[in-house]
């Protein structure tokens, strides 16, 4: 920082003025001496009529008073601005060390502190006034104090040493105890015959620990690299190989040396697909789970994922590629072969809950073909609705067994032509709870049992076994409900003849939305009037 404090002009500044006014006091005094000494007159006068001889020797002199004071002065104006820059440069030195991020010590080379920054006192914890002039070896740690003297002693004697003018690391303690890394930089000077030794000192904490941070990350990304089951490989923009894991060379059956500055598209089955791949990659900046076909070395096709990003240079360019290849061939054949058995497990129990279905129709002759019907009209509604293929399935089990409760209930009751006294058909309600029992114990995909257990319940709460309402019945149960009843009014029973499916859309239609759920209600609605063949193929005769 520049100082423009002014120095006062001192007295040896002024020689010139001095020096005229010295020429000017000799010339009134050898006047003088000259008047006494001859005898002249001592009017003053007689002081400016002097030869010119007389007067040359006076101009003389007084000539070389100024010369003298003009070179005194000039003397003087130099020292002073060699001193008033000698004072500038201590303070913008004085200002750098106390405004410095790093600690600056120095010590004399009795190790006592004869300068110390206030970033000194930070990292350290003692404060300035403390530490001067008191001996440094309270920085440091006790294990290192010995080798230190040992070190002082050494240069002082040789003059020598390993760290002077050098950088290196260390320890130091803070007032606290603590120990911290420090990098400290040391260098060595002599003043007045005595060394003055200088250290520059930074907190390396946060460096060593963002060093051992990445060196743990670059550890972990090897680590990740090399021990990874899946492929890992990094390619260029012009599609050659710069690096593999060991995964890479099992999973294509190549070695390193074949693998490394090789075209990636050599790996893939088709020619086409690499290039598919890339410009999805560079549009999308990367690929996750992308489905492609590959190949060994041998030539044997590969079911692979591929994740992948692009590498980009700081100008936004593409340096390359990085991906993942996961070997999915042996997933995709246990998934053939999972699909197989699903479809074979599927026909099983498709067939055994048909077999419970027959037992049923074979106590009730009368109702023979009911549940297939109510099967199949349920299913319609179902996709009508827009339901997924599994709810689809589940709604189509659930109505081929929902009558199955019916195999506790005397046959003599099930073809009973006349009116059912209240004990009969307390009976017959019985046959939800009785199916729910029987089924809950199967553990088929869908909960079955339960939608079994609410087929007869409706919207208001005026259903049974229950008594439940609103969205306290499943959906699946719902369409249950309209099916059984479209079926049950359309079809002929002991004690009536069928009441044709005009009564049974008007039934539905009288409560929909009360008992019955509108949209399931709608669904039917929409099948009869634009899908009335398919309705026919579900009654045939019956309606």
């Amino acid at each position: 920082m520049k100082n423009n404090r002014k120095i006062p002009i001192r007295f040896t500044e002024s020689l010139v003025v001095v020096s005229l006014g010295f020429g000017a006091v000799y010339w009134i005094i050898d006047t003088l001496l000259y008047i006494l000494t001859t005898g002249g007159s001592s009017s003053a006068v007689s002081m400016f009529h002097l030869s010119p001889r007389e007067i040359g020797q006076r101009v003389i002199v007084c000539f070389f008073f100024l010369i003298f004071g003009s070179h005194v002065q000039y003397n003087a104006k130099k020292q002073r601005e060699q001193e008033q820059a000698l004072q500038e440069s201590q303070e913008r030195y004085r200002s750098l060390v106390e405004t410095s991020t790093d600690a600056i010590i120095s010590v004399n080379e009795a190790m006592q502190v004869i300068q110390w920054n206030r970033a000194a006192s930070d990292l350290f914890g003692y404060s300035k006034e403390l530490m001067m002039g008191k001996s440094i070896d309270v920085l440091i740690p006790e294990k290192f104090k010995k080798k230190h003297q040992e070190g002082v002693k050494r240069f002082l004697e040789t003059g020598q040493s390993k760290f002077a003018g050098k950088t290196a690391e260390f320890e130091g303690q803070r007032k606290d105890g603590t120990i911290r890394p420090i990098e400290v930089s040391l260098s060595a000077d002599k003043n007045s015959g005595s060394w003055i030794f200088t250290a520059i000192i930074r907190e390396t904490t946060e460096r060593r620990q963002a060093l051992e941070a990445l060196r743990e990350s670059e550890e972990r990304y090897r680590n990740l690299f090399e021990d990874s089951k899946d492929a890992v490989m990094i390619w260029t923009a012009e599609r050659k190989i710069l690096g593999v894991n060991q995964a890479t060379l099992e999973i294509f059956g190549y070695n390193i040396e074949e693998m490394i500055g090789a075209d990636i598209a050599d790996l893939f089955q088709q020619n086409e697909d690499i290039t598919l791949f890339h410009r999805k990659l560079l549009d999308e900046g990367s690929v996750r789970g992308y489905e492609t076909l590959l190949r060994r070395k041998n030539g044997s096709p590969l079911d692979c994922l591929l994740t992948a990003t692009v590498r980009r240079g700081k100008d936004g360019g593409v340096l390359g590629y990085q991906g993942i290849v996961r070997d999915v061939t042996d997933f995709k054949r246990n998934e053939k072969e999972l699909e197989h058995t699903l479809e074979t497990l599927r026909k099983s129990i498709g067939g055994i809950t048909q077999a419970m279905s027959s037992i049923v129709e074979s106590r009730d002759p009368y109702t023979a073909g009911h549940q297939k019907r109510v099967a199949e009209l349920s299913r319609a509604i179902a996709q009508e609705m827009g339901l997924s293929k599994d709810q689809i399935e589940s709604v189509r089990m659930a109505a081929t067994l929902h009558d199955i409760g019916k195999i506790a209930v005397p046959s003599e009751i099930l073809s009973s032509p006349g009116r059912l006294s209240e004990k009969a058909f307390d009976l017959i309600k019985d046959h939800p709870k009785t199916g729910n029992d029987i089924l809950k114990e199967i553990e088929f995909p869908w909960p079955i049992a339960e939608m079994v257990l609410q087929h007869h319940e409706r919207l208001d709460g005026s259903g049974y076994p229950h008594g439940l309402s609103g969205n306290a019945i499943r959906l699946e149960a719902r369409i249950l409900a309209v099916a059984d009843v479209v079926e049950a009014m359309a079809s002929h029973r002991p004690y009536r003849a069928s009441l044709g499916i005009n009564a049974a859309m008007q039934e539905i239609d009288k409560h929909k939305g009360t008992r019955y759920d509108s949209s399931v209600v709608d669904a039917f609605n929409l099948l009869f009037r634009e899908k009335n063949d398919t309705i026919l193929a579900i009654f045939k005769s019956n309606l």
